[in-house]
């Protein structure tokens, strides 16, 4: 299994087991967490499975606390090259089973297989082993019907509990020679139990890079989240965020498609922004972004968050805020390293690599290398580097200047060895097919 694979499933395992060790629980809603991810449909990496243990559940949440991230990506099994194949009669009885029985659970079938006394009690029937064995027969558990779950308001109870995202279309730009002006979209984080946004700006585009540029500013802001809320937009279902967020333990959720639940809050914060501040804009603010953005962030820190709020029962945000605030996680020092993208890049022959429609110069030595970059792709200005498969050195990349490099002597070749003499070996290849084909003095006119 390659690296790829590992870090796949072992992010997929962190999102199964997210909520039961971003926070503590008590007993009882441990049980009835644990039980709802049981009974939950998984589209798992790698296996066609479709459920999750309560044992492999509480193991990989084990992993994780002991490990990180590490500790939840796939091992070589401990029986590795031995028989785990149910024999064939067993088999045949557990098919035959399914068929009469396609809505029983793989455990009952286990249970009344053992209970026939058609089967040895040595033989071991692992729940997945059976799953597998009865999908690869195209006879996995038949699918209850199951009605829409009813919706509910909520609150987390503490600062941090939960955050949400969203984005709404900002103001046009005007500006000079654009026609129609240029777009914005505002980025919005908002922390559910007191109202604070973390962090909001507008910006250009709502892909990616934007959204991770506002999260991180949030995250040194106002602490680390323990849940992230966001929709299926792709700016939100990269990679990079998964990773993020399992290192830095936030559960990130999801909303169902077409069924954003939960967002409620924040979409009538947007209602409000549409209806207070963006009436207020002049064409000074709308002169550029970092005009626009000036006029936001004061708006937010010194009315917005002093503005008594009807669902915090009349206290402000930044009251409510501070009632929580010693439960605020603090963001790593290292975020900023940590919140870098990495992408692969194959070293040209010429050593420059090209990133975002920039190109990098790669030192001496790495033309043909297959490499990872990491860079803030919201900054150009930052810092980039490169790293070699399976290395954690980071080697330092710098802005091509091919003016300069022209102005440059090329370095001589050099080896390192000692070259041996040339022999002269006496062997001509062309007079020898010549001799074989005219024969000895032939040829000669």
């Amino acid at each position: 299994m390659d690296e790829t694979m590992r870090e796949m499933i072992a992010l997929f395992r962190y999102g199964a087991i997210s909520e039961l060790v971003n926070s503590p629980l008590a007993q009882g809603e441990k049980e009835n967490l644990l039980a709802r991810l049981v009974a939950k449909e998984w589209a798992i990496p790698g296996t066609s499975r479709t459920t999750i243990g309560r044992s492999t559940l509480r193991d990989w949440a084990d992993n994780y606390t002991a490990m990180g991230l590490d500790g939840l990506k796939p091992r070589s099994r401990s029986d590795k090259g031995s028989s785990r194949a149910i024999p064939e009669p067993v088999q045949d009885l557990l098919l035959a089973m399914r068929r009469e029985r396609p809505k029983a659970n793989v455990h009952s079938l286990i249970r009344a297989v053992r209970l026939s006394g058609k089967v040895d009690a040595k033989v071991p029937l692992a729940p997945s082993t059976v799953y597998r064995l009865l999908a690869a027969h195209g006879l996995p558990a038949a699918k209850d019907g199951k009605t829409e779950p009813d919706a509910r308001a909520f609150t987390y109870p503490h600062t941090g509990d939960l955050w949400m995202s969203d984005v709404m279309h900002g103001p046009r730009l005007l500006v000079p020679g654009h026609k129609g002006g240029r777009k914005t979209y505002l980025i919005a984080l908002m922390d559910d139990a007191t109202r604070m946004v973390p962090f909001s700006a507008f910006y250009p585009s709502e892909n990616a890079a934007c959204f991770t540029e506002a999260l991180k500013q949030g995250l040194l802001r106002r602490g680390v989240a323990r849940r992230l809320y966001v929709d299926n937009g792709s700016a939100y279902r990269t990679k990079h965020l998964q990773v993020v967020c399992a290192t830095l333990n936030i559960a990130l959720i999801h909303a169902r498609p077409y069924k954003p639940r939960g967002k409620g809050k924040i979409e009538r914060f947007f209602r409000m922004v549409r209806n207070t501040f963006l009436p207020h804009l002049t064409t000074e603010h709308l002169s550029s972004i970092a005009s626009l953005n000036r006029a936001w962030w004061a708006w937010i820190e010194a009315e917005y968050h002093h503005t008594p709020h009807r669902g915090l029962d009349g206290v402000t945000p930044l009251d409510r805020f501070l009632v929580d605030q010693q439960l605020v996680r603090q963001a790593p020092e290292d975020l900023e390293r940590l919140m870098r993208m990495k992408v692969k890049r194959k070293v040209a022959r010429d050593r420059t690599i090209r990133l975002d429609g920039r190109i990098y110069e790669a030192p001496d030595g790495y033309a043909g290398e297959t490499v990872t970059v990491l860079y803030d792709p919201y900054d150009p200005a930052r810092p980039v580097h490169m790293q070699l498969s399976g290395e954690q050195v980071e080697i330092p990349l710098h802005r091509l200047d091919a003016q300069l490099n022209a102005t440059l002597p090329r370095a001589k070749r050099d080896d390192g060895e000692a070259q041996e003499p040339v022999v002269a070996t006496g062997i001509s290849y062309l007079d020898l097919i010549a001799r074989d084909f005219y024969g000895e003095g032939g040829g000669e006119e």
